[in-house]
């Protein structure tokens, strides 16, 4: 069922997310403003939808945060009407768990007036491909749907975290190209990417993790299923192989100490990134984990994410 609410309540829920998920807290960063705060108390400024479908499959489902006001009876919201920036969202899990509620990594987006769609795909265990094609097919939802709800075409930006920040990549690269079913068309191209510790090399992942096993196993593995497939997925779907000199500006945000996803897939992004002359950015986060990020370190990745997406 489609239902609406503020996004007081997401705000309250992801308060306890990053409780849960971020124990260190310092004093500095409660006291900090930013260039940005003058913004960030209009989140009654955003109403949120959920499940919308963006095709047939059961999991591939989107929820909206759209900018507008809430007027009281009889309709309570009016959205913008204004085109704004948009952002895809895409969640993370090793491809194989986890869905789309509220994480807080869309809030400074909602919070900067923005437009904010966030999704979920087909995971488990031997479903690789269908997350990239999924991802792709959200993207163009996105471009299909702009007049209705006032997504501005040339502010698109794709972000995600960990195997959402490997399909954020993905998306963003694929978005441009002809070749994907769900191509968007019309010399559309994404504006920028946000890759929050997301994999860029599948098959390189999976060594690591074979020799460096989590308590849950290899989800690399486990999301392409059959190792006899892995060589063939790690080549057609890992970032470090098909981004190109037309791949839109990518910023990376990675722990140092990273043990899911290792460092080193965000230095040979970067590296790459570099040689092909793509405006990049690497912001390294010392001693930083999987989202095991101080407030300090959170404040300053977000201050990078919205100084990124507005450089030209």
């Amino acid at each position: 069922m489609k239902h609406s609410v503020s996004l007081f309540s997401v705000i309250v829920l992801c308060s306890l997310v990053c409780s849960c998920t971020n124990p260190a807290h310092d004093g500095s960063a409660a006291a900090a403003i930013s260039k940005h705060g003058s913004a960030a108390l209009r989140a009654h400024h955003v109403a949120v939808t959920h499940d919308i479908p963006y095709g047939d499959a059961t999991e591939q489902m989107l929820d909206l945060y759209i900018q507008g006001n809430w007027t009281g009876e009889p309709n309570f919201f009016e959205r913008s009407t204004d085109p704004r920036s948009t952002l895809l969202f895409i969640h993370g899990g090793g491809w194989v768990v986890r869905d789309r509620s509220p994480e807080p990594w869309v809030l400074p987006f909602a919070e900067q007036g923005w437009h904010v769609v966030s999704m979920t795909y087909r995971l488990g265990p031997g479903t690789a491909p269908a997350a990239v094609d999924d991802a792709m097919c959200a993207l163009d939802w996105v471009v299909r749907n702009a007049d209705q709800y006032g997504f501005d075409l040339e502010k698109i930006v794709v972000a995600g975290v960990s195997a959402g920040g490997h399909l954020s990549l993905t998306t963003g690269i694929l978005g441009s190209r002809p070749a994907h079913d769900c191509y968007p068309g019309n010399g559309f191209r994404v504006q920028s990417v946000i890759n929050w510790f997301g994999i860029t090399d599948i098959a390189a992942v999976s060594s690591f993790l074979d020799a460096n096993p989590p308590s849950f196993g290899n989800y690399a593995h486990a999301w392409v299923g059959d190792e006899s497939r892995l060589a063939d997925i790690s080549a057609a779907y890992s970032p470090i192989h098909l981004v190109d000199a037309g791949s839109p500006p990518v910023l990376t945000i990675h722990g140092t100490d990273d043990v899911i996803v290792p460092y080193d897939q965000a230095v040979l992004l970067d590296e790459k990134l570099q040689e092909l002359g793509i405006r990049n950015r690497l912001l390294s986060l010392e001693n930083g984990t999987h989202a095991g990020f101080t407030d300090t370190q959170f404040l300053e990745a977000f201050e990078a994410m919205l100084t990124f997406v507005e450089a030209k």
